[in-house]
Parts: structure tokens; sequence; C-alpha cells
């Protein structure tokens, strides 16, 4: 293996199992996970891996709360985070 820290290789440049205490990322090991990155569940692993559920239904038009008397209103539909990178919602999309 010729990548720094690596314990283990798919192939001379690419990481497959960094040494102890650093993360895997692309690849390569680190001290910490690159921003916008956390540690998936439990592993030493790098990911912004979000598993988002499917979308509900669309809900009634409706405006200020009200569900009728009006032209134009929105209808909304929602979706839930099923697994964040380490447990950090933020890094999921709304």
């Amino acid at each position: 293996c010729k990548i720094e820290n690596c314990e283990s290789c798919f192939s001379r440049n690419f990481c497959t199992k960094c040494k102890e205490g650093l993360y895997l990322h692309k690849g390569r090991c680190y001290v910490t996970c690159p921003e916008g990155y956390a540690a998936a569940n439990g592993t030493m692993e790098c990911s912004t891996q979000c598993e988002m559920s499917e979308w509900g239904p669309w809900g009634p038009c409706s405006k200020k709360r009200k569900l009728c008397g009006f032209k134009k209103g929105n209808e909304d539909r929602t979706r839930r985070i099923l697994q964040a990178p380490a447990g950090d919602v933020s890094l999921c999309p709304a």
C-alpha cells in the first residue's frame, strides 16, 4: 500500500481500511472527517449518506391553515430521515 496510515488497500492508491483511530474517506485516511461529512454509524468511514423515506402524499390545498374560500393556496408533503450519518440530521436534506 502506498497510502499513508492505511492498513489495507483495494489498489496501490485506494485504501479500504485505515490504521486505528483514523477515518476513511474516498480511499484516504484522515484524523477527522472532511467538512460536510461525518462518521457513518459505528464505523470509521466518513459519509454524507442520509437515508430518507419516500415522499408522503400531497396534503389538501390550504392557505393560512384554512381549506377553502380562496383561489390560490399551497399543498404540502413530507418525508422522514430514516438514518443520518452519526445521528446528525443537519447533514441531511430538508
